[in-house]
């Protein structure tokens, strides 16, 4: 079959605007297809999505194998017509005698269905496949109609997910902040595909600015006003020549985004510190957040405690506290998910601060990861460290 080359143009870049092609086989999607293959009864199930020549399984059941080519399934006939494909023995069908994979595992049935995006571009096939021939009754076919629109949906939503992911991820800081003997770093992980919390950090003149930002509930939504918290934060964070004016810099962010916040009833809990390289002084304001504290160098323990309402809430004067980060100290600011991680949330501080002694700031990022992925936190975890080296 010839293709049409401006169709498969389009079919190709909305492939591509899925996201999802170097991504792998996605769990939801292999749901669909062991569904699908426990209702019908085959050995083979797929959602197969096709990029330029290949033919990507993403989502299987009944099979490991990640790709193939193009021309070797019939979800290349599916994506090249727009139909719904399928046939009662493929070994006597011409459309599939040269179908090298699929006719060298003896397979004598197939049904594929195609999968569109928003715009209605054919981008892959959800397929049945069996070693015997059959034919579908009506009724099965409305119900495979069924599981094809199921698996349609999951991969749409899966890249919008993905986009919207990889979009958050990349307002975030993507590298480390080293300077003189200061080096900042941080991790977020939304429990999500996107989450409400946000950290930021940088350097303006002599003075590295931290933020960490946990904006009520999860999800898109909170994603949405994280990222006008985080707009709000860099407009303002110039206008500190001096640590302790940091308040009011804090004030101004509020001031820009407590319309937002109250329409929307929502608010966030806000940490921002302040390092002068020149001095060591630490400034800091913290906004309901109460989840920051200092590990010296000898191994104690400082809870950065603020008195601050969350942003939103009220109107209110953020004041600003101060302290020193010395040679060898290091400074931890966390979002309030990390509480799901640890053992104990109560003594929180402590186990923070034990297991920050073990380990250098890149490494006590590392274990709260380790410790995420293998809890399943409820809620999105971020922590941010700035540690000076002695």
């Amino acid at each position: 079959m010839v293709r049409d080359e401006s169709r498969e143009g389009r079919r190709q870049r909305a492939v591509e605007s899925l996201g999802i092609v170097e991504s792998g086989h996605e769990d939801r999607l292999d749901r669909v297809a062991r569904v699908a293959r426990a209702v019908f009864g085959v050995p083979l199930s797929s959602v197969t999505v096709m990029d330029h020549e290949r033919a990507l399984f993403v989502g299987r059941a009944g099979f490991d194998d990640p790709e193939s080519g193009r021309s070797d399934t019939p979800c290349s006939l599916v994506t090249d017509t727009g139909e719904v494909i399928t046939t009662d023995d493929a070994r006597v069908d011409p459309r599939f005698a040269d179908l090298g994979a699929f006719n060298d595992n003896g397979l004598g049935f197939y049904v594929g269905h195609p999968l569109r995006d928003g715009s209605g571009n054919v981008v892959g096939s959800f397929c049945l496949m069996d070693a015997e021939p059959r034919q579908l009754t009506s009724d099965e076919m409305v119900e495979f109609r069924d599981l094809a629109a199921w698996a349609q949906a999951e991969l749409l939503a899966d890249a919008e997910a993905s986009a919207a992911r990889a979009t958050q991820q990349a307002l975030l800081p993507d590298e480390p902040l080293v300077v003189d003997d200061v080096r900042v770093e941080g991790v977020c992980l939304p429990s999500l595909s996107v989450g409400g919390d946000y950290f930021d950090y940088g350097l303006i003149g002599r003075l590295v600015h931290v933020a960490v930002g946990d904006v009520m509930g999860k999800g898109v939504g909170a994603a949405i006003i994280g990222s006008s918290v985080r707009a709000a934060c860099r407009a303002a964070s110039p206008h500190v020549a001096a640590g302790r004016e940091l308040g009011l810099a804090v004030d101004r962010i509020e001031r820009a985004v407590q319309r937002d916040l109250q329409r929307t009833s929502s608010f966030v809990t806000y940490f921002h510190a302040v390092l002068d390289l020149d001095t060591g002084e630490l400034s800091y304001v913290d906004a309901g957040a109460g989840l920051s504290l200092v590990v010296r160098a000898d191994g104690t323990v400082q809870h950065l405690a603020g008195t601050g309402l969350p942003l939103g809430l009220d109107d209110q004067e953020h004041a600003t506290e101060t302290t020193r980060l010395e040679p060898g100290d290091r400074l931890i600011v966390m979002s309030d998910g990390v509480l799901d991680v640890l053992d104990d949330d109560l003594d929180w501080a402590l186990e923070v601060g034990r297991l920050a002694t073990r380990t250098d700031g890149p490494g006590l990022l590392d274990s709260v990861a380790a410790l995420t992925h293998r809890r399943l936190s409820r809620d999105d975890v971020t922590v941010v460290v700035m540690e000076r080296h002695a």
